[in-house]
């Protein structure tokens, strides 16, 4: 039988993966600390595994990213470092690992970003701590591949969103932290919303349920290649508030943009040419669809 680890079993795409990939055993902080060798030594003694789907990470918005730049790079490097070392050490024969499209050179020739291009120039200054810990994974999983005949293997999806993220201003990601303030406006009968930069970046953002999708046919299908997974929806920052506006059905609200704060990478779409030759039949959400999906799931809550 394939015993299947997935770490990070209680974020964002582990809670979208348990919907898709039933039979495996998710794990969270609450269970093991990851950056720990000990605590990963006692997960690896009581379990034996033959695929780990390694999701845990340290993982935040841009502005989080710039107050806490060693933590995320310690918590990342650790965990990522120590998993690997440790499933290869108890014979785990498949291992996937989840990175980010923040990791490729914030500056190239052509766009979008192949991925041969992955250690082509230095990630943006904003993100630099996250994109070196992630990149230190590829190239941790490529050297185990060269050394020791492994057949472990990544994927490098762009932005995510859904139901499960976090929807706070300063930890959250981009869309989750639009539709809350789209929300708290609209409950305080105010007629905008306040977003940092200048609206100009572009951004391809995915639903989370999609790249869980993707990684179960990763695993039922045994894939072993290492690709970008990417929606071709690439809009700027401002069209992607003009369409949550839209959709949560406060499109008369202004967007008033601080360009005091910065506005990260301007650009990181990536080439999804490879993902569509393995996976030919995968079919994103439209970005417009799970916004509203979201905010009505939200609005509930309310």
């Amino acid at each position: 039988m394939n015993k299947i680890l997935v770490t990070g079993g209680s974020g964002l795409l582990g809670t979208y993966l348990n919907k898709f990939l039933h039979n495996a055993k998710y794990i969270s902080s609450k269970d093991y600390d990851l950056t720990s060798e000990k605590d990963i030594i006692k997960l690896f003694k009581s379990h034996r595994f033959n695929t780990v789907v390694h999701l845990a990470a340290r993982v935040g918005g841009v502005h989080h990213n710039i107050l806490e730049p060693v933590k995320y790079f310690e918590e990342n490097i650790l965990m990522n470092t120590l998993l690997i070392k440790y499933s290869y050490k108890n014979n785990v024969k498949n291992f996937l690992g989840v990175l980010s499209s923040c990791i490729y050179p914030d500056k190239v020739k052509k766009y979008p970003i192949k991925e041969n291009l992955l250690f082509s120039g230095e990630p943006h200054k904003d993100l630099f701590s996250y994109s070196y810990s992630k990149r230190s994974m590829a190239v941790q999983i490529d050297s185990y591949n060269k050394k020791f005949k492994t057949k472990y293997n990544y994927i490098i999806p762009c932005n995510l969103y859904g139901e499960f993220d976090k929807f706070d201003a300063i930890q959250g990601h981009f869309v989750g932290a639009l539709i809350n303030k789209i929300i708290k406006a609209k409950q305080k009968n105010e007629k905008h919303i306040k977003l940092f930069g200048d609206g100009k970046p572009k951004r391809q953002f995915m639903h989370a349920q999609d790249l869980a999708k993707v990684i179960n046919m990763i695993v039922k299908n045994n894939i072993k290649e290492s690709f970008n997974v990417a929606t071709l929806e690439n809009y700027s920052v401002k069209k992607i508030a003009k369409i949550a506006l839209e959709v949560c059905d406060f499109k008369k609200a202004k967007i008033l943009f601080i360009r005091s704060m910065p506005n990260g990478q301007m650009r990181k779409d990536i080439d999804i040419e490879k993902l569509n030759k393995i996976l030919p039949n995968f079919n994103p959400i439209l970005l417009k669809d799970g916004i509203r999906e979201i905010y009505l799931k939200k609005m509930k809550e309310v």
